[in-house]
């Protein structure tokens, strides 16, 4: 049921933000005015006129909020309070009943297994088959009690639930009476209108009790059921509505690509399934049905779904990727990004995945090395900080140099085992002034977990793994939060740091047997460290410090258990870099001022997962080693 306590404190948020707008309003306000000064409105009129239009909605939004907080105070007390102590009055009847139940049948047990039937000395006791004795018969008159009281107690629980939707539609429709702040003035004087209409998917029914087959859904299965919902019924609409009106809509919904990959795998494999019935395929292309129609129209709805196989929606992915590029609306960095894209999945052996453009426009992206559908394991490579697109030829070369290195390991062994390199830029990992936050790894970390979660799906026997550098750590750390049991092993590079309770949950996985960790940072690495400051930052647990994590060198030197070209020796990492770097940031440090100045700074920097690398051979050696025991 809804937490009372909860209840209270998002009333409390909700007036606090309404009078957090007002006064941010008023502030605005007063220093718009101060343009009246600098410029002339040609008609005449103030500068400070134009923001008279919003103050009324903005007052009406904060009058809102603090009626809000008025009706979910009043619910959580008067309603909500007393339901929780009902509710722990029942689980305390329940629990005391079942006891009482359990020593008296314990007692009927007792008498029958000890009753031996002697028919010549008893004749009355023909056809009887248990003692009569009286602690049978007060044992199975107290049994028959509790039958009448599990019954009352059964009608006092469906009361509870009864009263519990009295009171949820109640709160509800208090909420719902509440007006103001929900009329929105646009620039052309139009008038935009927001409503509820229930809360939840479907409106409040009747009772959830024990004999009426409903189960209770939370808030947050709700709304993730609302996008499965939301988005299956697009999809299929986009599959039978005019192009036009594809693109029209699409144009008013940036944002729909990027929720897509929301979509339970199971959701989205049965919605495929669906349209492919009605649907003609020729070639890789789909030529008429809703297919065909999305195909041609909005085919990242398809190529952004998850529990897909890449057969199946990397052709539409490539679509969108085309389609993408034929907008002559693209800025100068979408458009060389986008072209990046294309560029890489022209090689042969890599596909493209997913490709979208996110709420703010920019591209995002995920490519593959092999078939995660067939493959005996699946590495996904995330990036880490201030990495985008814009990089995506760093991350290529090195998505293409542990598929090969993996791979070559696996044969150097004589392993008979295939891998899957996913390489995974579909969030946002800002920059250095975000560092320290933790939204975004949080953020990034939902989209891992709907695309690993739909690997599972397809292939659930695959042994998943985690690679991940810089705050791509704390991401994929939030993601093993987020989902345990989403991999089954992570390696971290040069790590930005965990959150304390993705820490704490890794520790405990580690723990249980469920999940391995590797762990290196190099000493020439002067980056890594700004994002655990202690103190500032919301990840700034080292995993190094875990108990469990297997910590291997970065920093140079043999290497443990490699086989193959290079030798069983590495290059230490030399900076904060993912591959071999120019960037002057990674090599600047090496300077020696006494001998030969900026003479001594090295060409280039050699990243963590530069093949050449201690941290890059140890951990494909080490791949092998957990594939040749997990076999």
């Amino acid at each position: 049921m809804p937490s009372s306590t909860s209840m209270d404190a998002l009333g409390t948020d909700a007036a606090t933000l309404g009078q957090t707008v007002d006064d941010t309003f008023d502030a605005v306000v007063t220093q718009w005015k101060l343009l009246d000064d600098a410029f002339v409105l040609m008609p005449a009129a103030p500068v400070s006129v134009m923001l008279v239009v919003p103050q009324t909605p903005i007052a009406d939004f904060s009058d809102a909020m603090s009626q809000a907080k008025t009706v979910l105070s009043d619910a959580s007390y008067h309603e909500f309070e007393p339901l929780e102590r009902t509710r722990a009055d029942l689980l305390g009847r329940i629990d005391n009943l079942n006891l009482r139940h359990a020593n008296h049948q314990a007692t009927l047990d007792a008498e029958i297994s000890t009753f031996r039937a002697d028919p010549d000395n008893d004749p009355a006791i023909t056809g009887r088959n248990h003692p009569d004795t009286d602690a049978y018969r007060t044992a199975k008159v107290n049994l028959s009690l509790l039958d009448d009281e599990a019954v009352t107690l059964a009608n006092d629980v469906d009361r509870f639930h009864r009263d519990l939707d009295d009171a949820e539609a109640a709160l509800a429709s208090r909420l719902r009476a509440i007006i103001g702040g929900d009329t929105v003035t646009r620039s052309d004087g139009s008038e935009v209108h927001a409503s509820q209409q229930f809360w939840g998917i479907t409106p409040p029914g009747r009772s959830q009790g024990f004999d009426s087959g409903r189960e209770p859904v939370s808030l947050e299965d709700y709304f993730a059921q609302a996008v499965t919902s939301s988005v299956d019924t697009r999809i299929r609409w986009l599959g039978d509505a005019a192009p036009k009106n594809v693109q029209a809509w699409l144009d008013d919904h940036p944002e729909f690509m990027e929720t897509v990959g929301f979509v339970p795998p199971a959701a989205a494999a049965a919605l495929f399934a669906s349209l492919k019935a009605r649907s003609t395929q020729t070639g890789e292309a789909w030529t008429s049905g809703p297919l065909g129609n999305l195909w041609a129209n909005a085919p990242g709805a398809i190529g952004n779904l998850n529990g897909l196989t890449v057969d199946e929606r990397s052709p539409f992915s490539e679509q969108e990727l085309l389609r993408l590029l034929a907008d002559p609306n693209l800025s100068g960095d979408q458009r060389s990004k986008l072209d990046l894209i294309s560029d890489k999945t022209t090689d042969t052996g890599v596909r493209l995945l997913s490709v979208f453009l996110d709420i703010d426009g920019d591209p995002r992206a995920s490519l593959v090395w092999g078939d995660p559908d067939t493959a005996d394991q699946v590495i996904t490579l995330t990036h880490g900080i201030a990495t985008d697109l814009g990089q995506l030829e760093d991350w290529y070369e090195i998505g293409k140099d542990v598929y090969n290195a993996s791979d070559d390991q696996l044969k150097q062994h004589h392993l008979d085992s295939s891998t899957a390199v996913v390489l995974f830029m579909e969030w946002d990992s800002g920059d250095m002034v975000t560092v320290q936050g933790g939204d975004r790894p949080q953020d990034g970390a939902a989209r891992e977990v709907a695309m690993i979660e739909g690997f599972r799906f397809v292939n659930p026997s695959a042994w998943q793994e985690g690679w991940a550098h810089s705050l791509g750590t704390t991401a994929t750390a939030d993601a093993v939060l987020q989902s345990p049991g989403l991999f089954d092993h992570v390696t971290l590079f040069g790590s930005a740091g965990l959150a304390p309770d993705a820490a704490t949950n890794l520790g405990e996985q580690i723990a249980g047997g469920d999940l391995t960790v590797s762990s290196t940072s190099a000493d020439l690495d002067w980056i890594a460290m700004w994002g655990r400051v202690p103190g500032v930052s919301e990840h700034a647990v080292n995993p190094a410090d875990l108990p469990g994590v297997d910590v291997f060198g970065s920093d140079g030197g043999p290497v443990d258990g490699y086989l193959g070209p290079g030798g069983g020796t590495g290059l230490p990492t030399q900076g904060h870099n993912e591959g071999a770097s120019t960037n002057l940031l990674y090599r600047v440090h090496r300077i020696n001022p006494l001998f030969g100045g900026l003479l001594t700074m090295p060409g280039d920097s050699v990243g963590y997962l530069d093949p050449r690398s201690q941290s890059f051979k140890q951990a494909v050696a080490d791949f092998a080693e957990r594939v040749k025991d997990h076999q």
